[in-house]
């Protein structure tokens, strides 16, 4: 249960099969392979040790992936963070991690030269991509070195990578994840969604961000050919697929929407997907459904940074007995579906104790692939890590059939005039209304209930207040009915596209 192990694995036994395509390159098991063992053998050549830790600035690429195999074959703990971030939160990071390397690519060297000062704890910085100018350059490290194993003795709990949270609710945090996590996570997924030899993967999200690295660590166990994808771009993903002959597609909810709407979609041969994971948004789904070349079975489910991935399974059948069935299954489209193997999930109170069937109730976990903690941050660790589970601060309720119903985030629930209200109740109601692209749903302080319910709008077209209240009326209860609607051109996010609504709180919160 090593992750550097499942690379060598495939070296060993497929070494001339495709691994990864990124545009133009090309690479088989053994050159990734070596390339991960030249640099892991030239960073021990600096003095690298086990428990080094290394900020990675790198862009999707086979250099990103080259790097963070060979910083898990010696054990120096990776922390993948995306490369366009400023000065402040490079330097932030590094110096929380106490970083004894920075690999960063030739767009963010400028930043790394202007923060050089407040980099403590730096030794050495390399630079990915020509005219870097960095100290040491990735290329010339790789030349210089022995494609050996580098035979570092790694232990499965040994930790691999430090992945820093979005900060949707302050300061970020960083996620520790052993190998053994991670590899738990992969065999988990393919037990759950199984693969075949001759599958075609893709990656279109940031490898620094959000699950993307998950599902690049299992499809390297599997060991399927991946596509690689730089920046989404809907027109390059259509040709993708079709000139890679790709089955397993994979996009988050806002880059599905720009995929569907896309104006090259319907003319788009989509014939070779097999499945499509990664969005819940129903509109977009029927659209893909319309597409005459899709016949795509849809997969998602729950996960999360501290979760190690993906935690429950919604899977093609899930999805096709609402489609053949509204009437009785429709209430389907909103399930995050099953627990997978090795996994429970649990609503529970205060107390941890498990809610009855169908209320609402923290959710709480226990897996193998749960974090080991917050990086140097004990008592947060403790608030989280709790008697064996992991409690998520995230609201669900559970069906008889053992399906799970995100029902909002434990601090987002608003109390108004003494009653529980759950933004996750109100915004698919708000979604339903033709003329809403986005909806947020916040609670603001109000003299006479306590909170109020107010809706944040993305609108596609003109619209009033009192319209949008109206639809509600027969639709919500008189506490869930929003009080306010405020219309936004966009809304605050985080690097992985989730609203910060605790930006919106603060936009809309009277300052007296």
């Amino acid at each position: 249960m090593i992750l550097g192990e499942t690379l060598a694995y495939n070296a060993r036994n497929m070494p001339d099969r495709e691994a990864f395509i990124f545009f133009d390159r090309r690479t088989t098991w053994k050159g990734l392979n070596d390339a991960a063992n030249r640099f892991a053998n030239a960073l021990t050549k600096l003095g690298a040790q086990k428990g080094d830790r290394a900020l990675m600035l790198v862009d999707n690429s086979i250099e990103f992936i080259e790097i963070y195999y060979a910083l898990a074959k010696i054990g120096v703990i990776s922390a993948p963070s995306l490369p366009k971030a400023v000065g402040a939160e490079i330097a932030y990071i590094a110096n929380d991690l106490r970083a004894k390397f920075v690999i960063a690519e030739r767009d963010g060297a400028p930043v790394i030269k202007e923060i050089a000062g407040q980099l403590k704890s730096v030794e050495h910085v390399i630079g990915v991509g020509e005219g870097h100018g960095l100290e040491l350059d990735y290329y010339e490290m790789l030349r210089n070195s022995s494609a050996k194993d580098p035979g570092v003795q790694i232990d499965p709990s040994d930790y691999l990578t430090v992945k820093y949270t979005s900060g949707t609710t302050g300061s970020p945090k960083g996620c520790i994840r052993s190998h053994s996590n991670f590899v738990m996570a992969g065999a988990v997924g393919l037990f759950e969604q199984p693969m075949f030899d001759d599958d075609v993967a893709s990656i279109s999200s940031p490898l620094a961000a959000g699950m993307a690295i998950t599902e690049m660590s299992r499809f390297v166990i599997r060991g399927v050919k991946t596509v690689l994808l730089g920046r989404f771009d809907p027109a390059v993903y259509f040709e993708q697929i079709e000139k890679e002959k790709i089955t397993f597609g994979y996009a988050m909810d806002t880059m599905v929407r720009r995929f569907a709407t896309h104006p090259g979609f319907q003319q788009a041969n989509l014939s070779t997907l097999r499945t499509f994971s990664g969005s819940r948004d129903h509109e977009s789904m029927d659209l893909l459904r319309g597409q005459k070349t899709f016949h795509a079975g849809f997969h998602t489910g729950y996960g999360s940074s501290e979760g190690g991935g993906r935690i429950s399974f919604k899977k093609p059948e899930d999805y096709q007995k609402t489609f053949d069935n509204p009437q009785k299954y429709g209430h389907l489209h909103e399930s995050l579906g099953r627990e997978g193997r090795l996994f429970r999930m649990e609503a529970v109170d205060d107390d941890l104790r498990p809610v009855p069937t169908g209320e609402i109730g923290e959710l709480a976990i226990r897996g193998p692939s749960v974090f080991q903690g917050y990086w140097e941050r004990p008592e947060e660790t403790a608030k989280v890590l709790r008697e064996g589970w992991l409690v998520t601060g995230d609201l669900i309720r559970r069906d008889h059939d053992g399906h799970v119903y995100m029902c909002g985030r434990k601090r987002e629930m608003i109390k108004t005039g003494g009653i529980n209200v759950y933004p996750a109740e109100i915004e698919p109601v708000l979604m339903s209304y033709g003329k809403v692209d986005q909806a947020a749903v916040i609670g603001i302080p109000d003299k006479e209930w306590g909170e109020k319910v107010v809706a944040c709008i993305v609108a596609k077209e003109p619209m009033t207040e009192a319209e949008l209240i109206d639809f509600c009326r027969d639709k919500l209860g008189g506490p869930k009915r929003p009080k306010n609607v405020v219309f936004m051109d966009k809304f605050p996010t985080n690097a992985s596209g989730k609203v910060v609504k605790r930006e919106l709180v603060e936009q809309l919160t009277p300052k007296n």
